[in-house]
């Protein structure tokens, strides 16, 4: 049985999840070039708390994603940020499972997830405050 940490961490996965609007595969993960590192060493917030980490960035295959990824959000992940985003997407779909709705992408399940999970998971994103959606028709 997952711990409440385990818990209060996944939600952060689906965070993140809730602001690329998508889960990347694990072929558009890509891992840092060594001037990468070195700009992120030199620019960002607490980068020395990853100097013995694996640093990676997401780069979708679908050029559209790519191009609203690259003009909303920078991400740069750690190993543990991509198992969490893999874990997040279990609980996602464990979700809409449970519901007994049919859906007909992951954006419909990003919809439904942001009318049933806390407020704060979807705050900022697309997907925020929407809690009307009717999902019966889909059956």
């Amino acid at each position: 049985m997952p711990s409440f940490l385990d818990i209060f961490s996944t939600l952060n996965g689906v965070v993140a999840i809730f602001k690329l609007g998508f889960v990347p595969k694990d072929s558009e993960f890509y891992e840092l070039t060594s001037e990468q590192y070195q700009h992120y060493y030199a620019t960002a917030a607490g980068a020395d708390e990853h100097l013995n980490e694996k640093l990676y960035m997401i780069l979708p295959d679908d050029s559209q994603k790519c191009a609203e990824l690259a003009s909303e959000y920078v991400f740069v992940l750690t190993e543990k940020d991509i198992t969490l985003i893999k874990k997040a997407e279990e609980l996602i779909e464990e979700y809409c499972k449970k519901s007994g709705k049919k859906f007909n992408n992951f954006e419909e399940k990003l919809y439904y997830c942001a009318s049933v999970m806390p407020e704060v998971v979807s705050e900022g994103t697309k997907y925020e405050r929407l809690t009307k959606i009717d999902f019966s028709k889909n059956r």
